[in-house]
């Protein structure tokens, strides 16, 4: 990692991978309590590094990246989690449509909610459609890419695409559960 500008070889970037994902997978530890998450986010940082086809002038600039990159997705996680907790707690008040246990799973929705989300979920284009429908049966974007046979980057885009053109149809309450209904 000395060369100015140095382009990752397949080896240097095994060596970095190495050399680095334990130590981040710890820093992400102590932000996300959970293990899984953490391991996530770091993997997420690297594999950035190899879609951007990113290089950097010294090891310095290369940790600063990685810490950065860990922390950014960290905080972005954080704030996920705090929109599904602020959810939860508007939607047992409001047990009228529905009804949460103590876990904040569902025990009962309204079955014309549901028809609404699926009806919308349907008008979307094909591939976009697909997507939603492999993420509500609870698969992750790499598996909805692997068994598409497309790649991780197209998934994620149809996803945003999709939330996009369903926004334009839902109210707030309608989205934020069906957001949860996808992750």
């Amino acid at each position: 990692m000395r060369k100015s500008n140095q382009v990752w070889s397949e080896n240097s970037f095994k060596d970095q991978y190495k050399r680095y994902y334990r130590v981040l997978v710890i820093y992400a530890l102590k932000m996300v309590a959970d293990g899984t998450v953490a391991e996530d986010i770091v993997q997420e940082v690297f594999v950035s590094i190899l879609n951007l086809k990113r290089s950097f002038d010294d090891e310095l600039q290369l940790r600063s990246y990685l810490y950065t990159g860990v922390r950014n997705r960290v905080l972005n996680y954080q704030k996920h989690v705090n929109i599904k907790q602020n959810y939860i707690m508007r939607a047992q008040e409001d047990s009228h449509v529905y009804h949460l246990n103590a876990n904040g799973e569902e025990e009962f929705f309204s079955e014309e909610v549901y028809r609404r989300l699926f009806e919308l979920v349907d008008s979307l284009p094909e591939r976009q459609r697909e997507v939603f429908i492999k993420l509500m049966e609870g698969k992750k974007l790499r598996e909805i890419a692997e068994e598409m046979n497309i790649s991780l980057e197209t998934v994620r885009t149809q996803k945003q695409r999709g939330i996009k053109t369903l926004r334009k149809h839902m109210n707030n309450e309608m989205l934020l559960l069906f957001l949860l209904l996808i992750r």
